[in-house]
């Protein structure tokens, strides 16, 4: 079969030790109501199993079909950063081996990207599936994961965009945003931050695919908990830092004045708000208690409202452990810290 050339959407799809999965993605592509119009991308990253022999046939069938394989396991962010070198597309996104999609998901996230060129990615909801290979047309009973619509603190307390968007090429080749390969879990949620500092974000209020979440608890994220927890919140806590470090004192009171009132009320009723908002409101965003608290932190650091540092830190520490805001509550007793900018608070430390 021919392909467009060029295409309009390369296709990253990144394989290790994924052979149960890889026969049915390749499958689930090929009905991509667009596969004419598509790169695919396949990067092996020194799989142990027999997934360069599946890839075969489809090379010899498909002009469409790039394969790359690696010697030595890499990282998700480097086989998709490898993958998308050779990516030929106006558009690009990932295709993890056991999610799955809607057959005009790909043409629909395409079509909206064209329609609204301030967008730079654009994401839709997704079923949450525990059955290996279940299809999209298979998984209309199941739970469906609403993505909240974009907004750029939200963005900041966590990542908005589930695991089947589509992005703009330019931002790798023109801006020059790539993922950070020091990552292993979470650099798609520093991508798509940085990304948000010069495009709008866009979610589809509709469902486009499937995401497996193993029985087992083999996805990656829920292989290590505590460092999944420890990248995620590292990659928040720099990135809150710099954009409230990038603000007028105008702006930063008017973030101040939208998050007061949920730290000053005790912690029993902000349970009870939470509980009552997850019911009627499963749709909607709400900021995580520790958040809310951090940004409240980091605006009387910067005003240097040392006092009121203390009692908000103090007041969520003595509740949850929070190495955040420790972190903050530490630096205003360090002088050397105090004539140092909000950015340089290390989560690490």
């Amino acid at each position: 079969m021919k392909s467009i050339n060029p295409p309009l959407v390369s296709v990253i799809v990144s394989t290790y030790n994924s052979e149960v999965f890889i026969e049915e993605k390749l499958q689930d592509l090929l009905k991509q109501s667009i596969f004419e119009k598509l790169q695919i991308i396949l990067v092996n990253s020194g799989s142990q199993q027999g997934e360069h022999f599946i890839v075969q046939k489809y090379l010899k069938a498909y002009e469409n079909f790039n394969y790359i394989i690696t010697s030595q396991r890499e990282s998700i962010y480097q086989a998709w950063n490898r993958g998308i070198k050779i990516a030929k597309g106006k558009f690009i996104c990932n295709s993890n081996t056991d999610d799955r999609l809607k057959e005009n998901a790909l043409e629909i996230l395409s079509n909206e990207l064209e329609k609204h060129p301030e967008v730079g990615v654009v994401y839709a909801d997704q079923y949450i599936t525990t059955i290996p290979n279940q299809k999209f047309n298979e998984a209309y009973n199941n739970k469906i994961y609403h993505f909240p619509n974009y907004d750029f603190i939200h963005l900041l307390d966590r990542c908005l965009i589930g695991s089947q968007p589509m992005w703009r090429a330019s931002i790798h080749f023109k801006d020059d945003i790539w993922f950070n390969e020091k990552y292993e879990i979470c650099g798609d949620h520093d991508f798509y931050i940085r990304v948000a500092e010069k495009y709008q974000l866009r979610h589809l209020d509709m469902v486009l695919g499937t995401f497996y979440k193993s029985p087992q608890k083999m996805n990656k994220e829920y292989q290590n908990m505590e460092e999944t927890e420890k990248e995620g919140f590292s990659i928040s806590f720099h990135h809150l830092q710099k954009h409230l470090n990038s603000l007028r004192d105008k702006e930063l009171k008017r973030i101040l004045k939208s998050n007061i009132l949920q730290v000053l009320i005790p912690f029993i009723s902000y349970r009870i708000v939470n509980k009552m908002r997850s019911i009627f409101f499963h749709k909607k965003h709400f900021q995580y208690p520790e958040f809310t608290y951090l940004i409240v932190i980091l605006i009387f650091r910067k005003f240097k409202k040392y006092n009121k540092v203390k009692y908000f830190s103090n007041k969520y520490l003595k509740q949850y452990h929070s190495r955040r805001i420790k972190r903050v509550l530490d630096s205003i007793t360090r002088s050397e810290d105090n004539l140092k900018s909000i950015l340089d608070l290390d989560y690490e430390k």
